[in-house]
């Protein structure tokens, strides 16, 4: 991994050890299990967590290392079907959109990928990229893996506590948690078991730096119940996610929409709530993370409106 280009005529501007740091924890984390990366949100949202701790006044843009990378000897791109002759003749690939229809995924060398999969060499070629090109942010950078680490390890926490009995009472150890470590490992909990879709609507927009358009919602709200269980939560719009915290609608025990009588309301069909009504909500591939009938009951007892 030497040579890495960080483009200091115009300001630090290290995309390319940056974008190899992200590579290396999606790897660390199990989110590419093979070798190939595709140019996915997953992989953006990480090198753009890096990039905002270590470049100020600058604009990140993971295509350029993305493309780039491959005159290293050590990436290489592999064509979507078509676009074999595009990719051998390109010098250059401006955009995230062009390089996502030219570029299926990208490749390490099979010893590298290797050596990236087995934890103590991992850590070892991390190291070496933060000191050989990013010495300066040594301590940011670690104080963020150790952040990241702290997220991942409760949010496989809360998915491991489904197979406990449910309760709506507080935990302390839910309480306890950091604030942005639990909101945060709450949100990857209820993103990943609904793959960023609306459970109502069934809404699904994810952008290149890892924004959706939905959010994780709790059923009985932190505030009262200070529980992050699984469980308590759901993937929600955020028109939805407005109109559950507002009693506008809840579910049924049998996870259909209920809506609230009392409002009005006037707008395209497909965007009034009262159209939803008695529709099935989608549901978690596996039921130990469909929505607890208690946290429901609640629900409909305290918030909706009737």
């Amino acid at each position: 991994m030497k040579k890495l280009r960080v483009d200091r005529a115009h300001g630090m501007a290290p995309h390319q050890p940056l974008l190899l740091l992200a590579v290396i924890e999606l790897i660390e984390h199990g989110q590419v299990q093979e070798n190939k990366i595709p140019l996915s949100p997953d992989l953006a949202e990480t090198f753009l967590k890096y990039w905002t701790k270590v470049v100020i006044n600058r604009k990140p843009d993971i295509a350029l290392p993305f493309f780039h990378l491959k005159s290293r000897g050590f990436w290489h791109l592999h064509p979507n079907a078509g676009y074999e002759k595009v990719l051998d003749v390109a010098s250059r690939i401006r955009s995230t959109s062009r390089l996502r229809e030219v570029v299926a995924y990208a490749s390490l060398d099979d010893d590298l990928f290797t050596l990236l999969t087995v934890p103590h060499d991992r850590e070892v070629l991390r190291q070496t990229l933060i000191r050989t090109y990013l010495p300066d942010f040594k301590q940011i950078i670690e104080e963020l893996l150790a952040e990241t680490e702290q997220i991942g390890a409760y949010r496989a926490d809360l998915l491991q506590r489904v197979e406990h009995t449910f309760s709506t009472q507080n935990s302390l150890e839910f309480v306890q948690t950091k604030e942005p470590i639990r909101t945060a490992g709450f949100r990857q909990a209820i993103m990943g078991i609904y793959n960023y879709t609306c459970a109502v609507c069934q809404l699904y927009i994810l952008t290149m730096d890892g924004e959706s358009v939905t959010e994780a919602a709790h059923i009985i709200p932190f505030s009262i119940s200070g529980n992050d269980d699984v469980r308590n939560g759901i993937s929600l719009c955020q028109l939805h996610h407005w109109a559950f915290d507002r009693g506008l609608i809840s579910f049924s025990n049998t996870y259909k929409v209920i809506v609230s009588e009392l409002m009005s309301e006037r707008g395209p069909t497909e965007w009034l709530l009262s159209a939803l009504s008695n529709k099935s909500i989608l549901l978690p591939e596996q039921d130990k993370h469909y929505p607890a009938q208690d946290a429901l009951a609640w629900h409909r007892e305290n918030v909706l409106r009737q």
